[in-house]
């Protein structure tokens, strides 16, 4: 508990400030680099393998070699707009270890330099480069925040051109909906250690371009579910996003799709991406657990096709 208030105290003054200044999208990068040094630069030393994936598309494999016991598509989040690489590279290979599958960490393109739907673009060529070598039961999507988004719209997307889903997709604090709707924008936008109705707006501002915020494209809790994998959702219950959640699985059940969502008391957006915190390790612990069960499920349907 007193890790937590910590942490929440340090982003509280630390970050939270930052948006009523309105910063540009150098000023957010620049202390996105040093936010990225405190949490994950110490672990700067996790070793992984660079691979292009097209022209415009880099990526890192993280973790466990490679190979036909399946892969974990993660995508990282950061308002669309930024990456903290030293910090999901950490995370990634913890993932790794818990779940035993090597981890392809895309770095998808940003805006506001490539706007809506470049990124989308780019996590469907990641997807269909894995779908090269594995069938898509062996392969397992987990996304936060902004990535949390794509991950869904991935979904969506795969289900609308006709390729096959994965096994299972984890959502942590994913932003599903920019139509305005939901309570918790208002009613925690006090409690939110992070963020502001004015962060919300910058950095959708940047990521739009020409897409209205209620498409599907943008705001998967729009689109269709139908079809769609099982899903878990991680969120907490002091952020503006909860809602973006709890709606999502909602949404999901009416069409058919198994979802569950934990709501975790008191804690900051993403904050499974927080190691010190006794919460991110459990949470991370029942990440491993979905994932390696949704994988056993899948298998047999994996073997018959095979």
């Amino acid at each position: 508990m007193m890790r937590r208030a910590l942490i929440n105290l340090l982003l509280r003054w630390l970050v939270k400030p930052i948006w009523r200044h309105k910063p540009s999208i150098e000023q957010l990068r620049r202390r996105t680099a040093i936010a990225d040094w405190l949490i994950g630069g110490w672990t700067s030393n996790v070793p992984f393998v660079a691979e292009r994936l097209s022209d415009t598309l880099s990526s890192q494999w993280i973790g466990a070699r490679p190979g036909a016991g399946g892969a974990i598509l993660y995508l990282h989040g950061g308002g669309f707009c930024v990456h903290l690489p030293a910090t999901y590279r950490a995370f990634c290979a913890d993932l790794s270890r818990r779940t035993g599958l090597p981890v392809l960490l895309p770095d998808y393109r940003l805006a506001p330099e490539h706007r809506a739907p470049a990124a989308l673009e780019d996590c469907e060529v990641a997807y269909r480069q894995l779908l090269r070598n594995l069938p898509a039961e062996r392969i397992a999507l987990v996304g936060d925040s902004a990535g949390g988004n794509l991950a869904l719209a991935l979904l969506q997307r795969c289900r609308r051109v006709g390729l096959p889903v994965p096994a299972c997709a984890v959502l942590l604090s994913p932003a599903c909906d920019f139509s305005g709707e939901g309570w918790s924008m208002q009613f925690n936008e006090k409690r939110d250690v992070m963020f502001t109705h004015e962060a919300l707006d910058i950095l959708v501002g940047h990521y739009l371009s020409g897409v209205a915020h209620d498409d599907p494209l943008v705001s998967p809790l729009q689109g269709d579910w139908r079809g769609l994998p099982p899903l878990r959702f991680h969120v907490s219950s002091a952020e503006m996003l909860l809602d973006h959640s709890l709606r999502s699985v909602e949404r999901a059940r009416l069409q058919g799709v198994d979802a569950q969502a934990s709501v975790w008391i008191d804690l900051p957006h993403v904050f499974p991406l927080f190691g010190a915190l006794r919460e991110a390790q459990l949470c991370r612990a029942d990440m491993a657990r979905f994932i390696a069960a949704q994988m056993a499920v899948s298998a047999p349907k994996a073997t018959a096709s095979g």
